[in-house]
């Protein structure tokens, strides 16, 4: 379309100026500034410029055409627009003279000319056309180089149409029409859309929607934030309001309403309707009664009483039949019927809403079926606006349950719990429970008693525990008392069970009393070494709570140590319990006193306690006080002196003993000779250090502690009478041993 415009303007330009008039097209050499609705935009040749404004209106757009070219630019003839002819153009000014527009007008570089292009549409179709302004300017080393400025502007406009929808019609309504509502229950709402539909080809927009004041019937609903620019509306969309009478007196209303658009043009709306009046009175009908009871809007509706169903029996109900009539002079509607509130419902609600001429009488039927025992309350709204209590009992036995404790009295409905204060463990916490039946029947429980989630005993306890089974008059109460002792620190759950029924339980047990200071029985200092000692452990004062606890020994030295360090229970630990009211600690129920073995190395031992309660609570001290002893590095102690394998001429030394050092140095041996008989040598001495390290290093010398054995053979050599042997030369044989600390004893033994 736009190649086609221009090889016509060319052509037409070739006619104008004559076949003989030489010409060339070179660079375009205008910069153009459009400006519309206050904005400004610098635009290239050849472009596209939309333009939008109402029917009947005009919109102008300002072009200034500044020459950039390094020559000049001549004008000489009028702008021209082919196209639509709502488009028009003129040149308006110039940067030589404002006023001066007389053609032709001579460009130098730097002046620019203004010329403004108005669109006057007189129908909502899209149009186009094209502005082109003709120059040219003195070639260089062609002829005279000829040119144009061309835009096309796209003009569009919007119409608006509106329409009203009522009673599900869409009709449209011409500027001044009406919107009829026709006769209207007072107090009552009818509604009409009014639809603002963009039919045009271009946006539009509303700047503002008065409706009518507040105190008017008729009110407007959905009209948009409209900004100081309007609200705008595309083509082909549309803005849906609705238009609300409500008429509260028996007269003709009329209002209006005004529409402002962007353009200044205003569209009016008339409204118009009747109110009229029906008057309703009530009255029901209850259970099988035959006279009907009046009530008033804001009165209540009551229901005969009906037991509550029990488990696998079909829930009764007790019903009422509500009347409505018509005393007014008009007929009426029942626009609407609601119930609501636990147990009511609506019998068989209308399909349709009823119509009711004057005098004219609806009944409808209301049923009641108790949810709980005790009075229910509900809702009856007749037309939105007639408001009625109703009132139903449900008959039979209700259990209720409260405490009482240091806050008050507290009731409590599960999964609600009874909740006891914090309290020591080994002391407790009670609460008053109160039983009530609140319903309107007897009833009778048959169980009642407490469980726990904790490990254990149960702490929860009923006192005294209620004679069984129990039968409640409507109305009566009963007490007990629920003691929680708790047997550990934290929350402890638990459940008051009553038949079907569980009460929740909460109680918190906190830190027990600190356990009492306490005292060993036992060996201290130093202590012999293979011996036995007697410990016991002795409370100051007696513990709340059941204890149960360990004594464990430990050994530290220089030395190793001695596995035979033990109780004599077997092993290093030994537990114990402590009764509550006792002091005494009872060793493995063997009684007060626990025996314990010192062993043959030299080392010092530590006993150390640890507490629990019987509930696994931990209440030993933070540094809980010991005993300790030691078994001091000594010379070698020679227990056993034996003799062996005995020939005419020699036998076997046994040496057994124990050196708390786990070492030897030396084995001393004197021997006696028989009466009559001389000895050479009496006294031996042997180093054993090497063969007691290798010992006393082994893994097998583990299990024995300090515990030593040597066996030293001896051969005999020398001269004796005549029917005597050598070993009648030696009476008998005497041992010491040594280590780093000392020598042992002697120890003394005949050779046989």
């Amino acid at each position: 379309m736009r190649s086609n415009l221009r090889v016509f303007f060319a052509a037409l330009i070739l006619v104008a100026l004559g076949a003989g008039l030489a010409s060339a097209q070179g660079p375009f050499n205008f910069q153009l500034l459009e400006t519309q609705n206050g904005i400004s935009n610098n635009v290239p040749n050849d472009s596209q410029i939309p333009v939008t404004t109402g029917i009947n209106t005009q919109a102008t757009v300002t072009v200034v055409a500044t020459y950039v070219g390094s020559t000049a630019a001549t004008i000489s003839q009028k702008p021209q627009v082919l196209g639509s002819t709502e488009f028009t153009v003129a040149i308006t000014a110039t940067s030589l003279s404002s006023t001066n527009t007389a053609l032709p007008i001579v460009l130098g570089p730097g002046d620019s000319f203004t010329f403004v292009v108005t669109y006057a549409p007189t129908s909502s179709a899209p149009v186009s056309a094209q502005v082109e302004i003709q120059y040219t300017e003195p070639g260089t080393t062609t002829a005279t180089v000829q040119n144009a400025i061309i835009l096309l502007f796209q003009g569009t406009s919007p119409a608006f149409t509106l329409f009203y929808v009522l009673h599900g019609n869409s009709i449209q309504i011409p500027s001044g029409g009406t919107i009829p509502f026709g006769a209207t229950q007072i107090n009552t709402t009818a509604t009409a859309g009014l639809i603002i539909q963009n039919t045009g080809s271009g946006p539009g927009a509303i700047t503002s929607i008065t409706q009518p004041p507040a105190s008017s019937p008729f009110q407007i609903a959905g009209i948009p934030p409209i900004s100081s620019t309007g609200f705008p509306i595309a083509a082909n969309m549309e803005l849906n309001l609705e238009v609300l009478y409500t008429p509260t007196a028996i007269q003709n209303d009329t209002a209006q309403i005004t529409i402002t658009f962007l353009d200044g043009t205003k569209e009016t709306v008339n409204l118009s309707g009747s109110g009229i009046a029906s008057a309703y009175t009530y009255s029901y009908l209850s259970g099988t009664g035959t006279t009907s009871t009046p009530v008033p809007p804001g009165g209540t509706i009551t229901f005969q009483p009906v037991n509550v169903a029990t488990a696998g029996t079909t829930p009764p109900n007790s019903t009422v039949i509500v009347q409505v009539k018509n005393s007014g002079s008009a007929s009426g509607t029942i626009s609407s019927l609601s119930v609501s509130g636990p147990g009511f419902q609506l019998v068989t609600p209308p399909t349709t809403a009823p119509v009711l001429a004057p005098n004219g009488v609806y009944s409808f039927t209301i049923s009641y079926t108790p949810t709980q025992v005790g009075t229910q309350t509900g809702t009856l709204v007749v037309n939105g606006s007639d408001v009625f209590t109703l009132s139903g009992q449900g008959l039979g036995s209700a259990l209720t349950f409260s405490y009482t404790s240091s806050a008050g009295t507290i009731p409590v409905v599960p999964p609600n719990a009874v909740i006891f204060s914090p309290v020591a463990v080994s002391k407790s916490e009670s609460v008053t429970f109160t039983l009530t039946n609140s319903g309107t029947l007897p009833t009778t429980i048959s169980n009642i008693g407490t469980s726990s989630t904790a490990s254990g005993a149960n702490p929860f306890s009923l006192t005294p525990p209620p004679a069984l089974p129990l039968t409640l008059k409507a109305g009566q109460s009963t007490q007990f008392m629920i003691t929680f002792t708790p047997a550990t620190t934290g929350f402890v759950n638990g459940v008051l069970q009553i038949d079907n029924t569980s009460v929740p339980l909460l109680g918190s047990g906190t830190a027990p009393p600190t356990l009492p200071s306490y005292t060993f029985t036992g060996p201290s200092g130093n202590v012999s070494p293979a011996s036995q000692a007697n410990i016991s452990l002795t409370l100051a004062n007696p513990y709340p709570v059941d204890l149960t606890g360990a004594l464990t020994l430990t050994t530290s030295g220089n030395y190793g140590t001695d596995p035979a360090v033990q109780f004599s229970t077997g092993g290093r630990t030994v537990n114990f319990t402590i009764p509550t009211g006792s002091t005494s600690a009872d060793f493995a129920g063997q009684g007060s006193q626990i025996a314990m073995q010192t062993g043959t190395v030299a080392e010092t031992v530590t006993l150390a306690p640890t507490f629990t309660t019987t509930a696994g609570l931990d209440v030993t001290p933070t540094s809980p006080p010991t005993l300790q002893f030691s078994v001091a590095a000594a010379a070698p102690v020679v227990e056993s002196l034996q003799v062996s394998n005995v020939t005419v001429s020699s036998f076997d030394l046994l040496v057994i003993g124990y050196s708390t050092t786990r070492s030897l140095t030396s084995l001393t041996v004197t021997f006696t000779p028989a009466s009559g008989y001389n000895l050479t040598t009496s006294q031996f001495t042997l180093s054993v250090d090497q063969p007691a390290s290798v010992w006393f290093q082994s893994s097998t010398s583990q299990t024995f502690g300090g515990l030593f054995e040597i066996t030293v053979p001896f051969n005999l050599p020398g001269t004796i009478p005549p029917g005597k042997t050598l070993i009648q030369a030696i009476a008998s044989a005497a041992v010491t041993v040594s280590n780093s600390v000392g020598t042992s004893s002697s120890l003394s033994t005949p050779i046989p």
